[in-house]
């Protein structure tokens, strides 16, 4: 396994992570028994494979994530993984985020190593409000590094100013070769000043990996999902690709992020799964391979607009019913 730091000279993670958002969710049809046994062998084998950077957050499954999630870590060692979650974007005043942190570190059963705010703060909410919540969880203790998700390129940049005790790490956000809007400006900007960018549905929810046709909520909801699913260029750019390097379409997928220079962390219900997810990262993707899928998928530079802007629609929504739409449905 190859490893990279988060941000400028912090942690080291593994060029590829996990994340949990299926582990417990009812958006994904994955909320039983299974989740248990899912989640312990998807990090035995990641253990294996040297994967260690682990995602979760506090909305996935109302909690049930972080909690099935830090049993597991517990049972294979602590100090083996990076773990990585994120406290809700309804969590507005600096007080709130710090109880959001305590509340996921309590679920976990340790100490997170990366916070992130979720997705930015609704109006008229000042950013520098969470901005310093998140701060003050590092400077308590309450974790070692902090972050955002899903911040365009105008809020990072206005969250960057608001910072004054340490620097975040990171920016989550959606990329994949379905999704590639943060080519525009935010990876660039990121990229300036040593953030890493952390790619969520790396592979389009599954369509990148060849999945046609949904099996879930959360795929069945899911524009980009659907568009990739059906775009014959680019899944027969993935297919060729694939059998030129002896791998999977996931592999190719996730390998094309990794030259970009972004950490994908795809989910599974399979635990499988993860061995295949390693395998992208030994993959031996040159700039043909890399040209031949840019071409392919040209038009996701642009197709979902001219700068990220996903989840930023929840900035329109008060912060307390978004809390309580969550809370009904039992996290997401």
């Amino acid at each position: 396994m190859k490893y990279t730091s988060l941000g400028r000279g912090g942690v080291k993670v593994s060029f590829i992570g996990l994340g949990f958002w299926q582990a417990g969710s009812r958006l994904w049809s994955f909320r039983d028994s299974r989740v248990y046994d899912s989640v312990r062998l998807g990090l035995e084998y990641a253990l294996e494979a040297g994967i260690n950077f682990l995602d979760t957050a506090e909305v996935y499954g109302g909690g049930f994530s972080e909690k099935v999630l830090g049993e597991a870590v517990r049972k294979l060692g602590r100090d083996n993984f990076i773990v990585a979650s994120k406290v809700a974007g309804y969590r507005v005043t600096s007080g709130s985020i710090v109880g959001g942190v305590e509340g996921v570190n309590r679920r976990l059963g340790f100490t997170v190593d990366l916070i992130q705010l979720h997705w930015p703060p609704p109006y008229p909410w000042p950013l520098c409000w969470a901005v310093r919540g998140l701060e003050e969880a590092v400077s308590r203790g309450l974790a070692h590094y902090y972050g955002f998700s899903n911040f365009s390129t105008k809020l990072l940049e206005r969250a960057l100013e608001c910072s004054r005790r340490f620097e975040p790490v990171s920016n989550q956000v959606q990329y994949s070769l379905a999704f590639r809007t943060p080519e525009l400006k935010l990876f660039p900007y990121m990229k300036s000043k040593g953030l890493t960018l952390i790619a969520w549905s790396p592979l389009a929810k599954g369509a990148l990996a060849g999945l046609e046709a949904p099996a879930s909520p959360a795929q069945r909801g899911d524009k980009v999902f659907s568009k990739a699913s059906r775009d014959g260029r680019l899944q027969e750019a993935l297919r060729i690709t694939a059998g030129k390097l002896g791998a999977s379409k996931a592999q190719v997928a996730l390998a094309w992020l990794i030259a970009k220079g972004a950490i994908p962390i795809p989910g599974f219900r399979d635990p499988g799964r993860v061995k295949e997810y390693a395998g992208a990262v030994e993959l031996n993707m040159g700039d043909a391979e890399v040209n031949l899928l840019d071409e392919a998928s040209m038009e996701y530079l642009t197709v979902w607009g001219d700068d990220y802007r996903e989840l930023l629609s929840l900035r329109l929504t008060p912060a307390i019913l978004q809390r309580i739409i969550i809370t009904l449905m039992g996290g997401i």
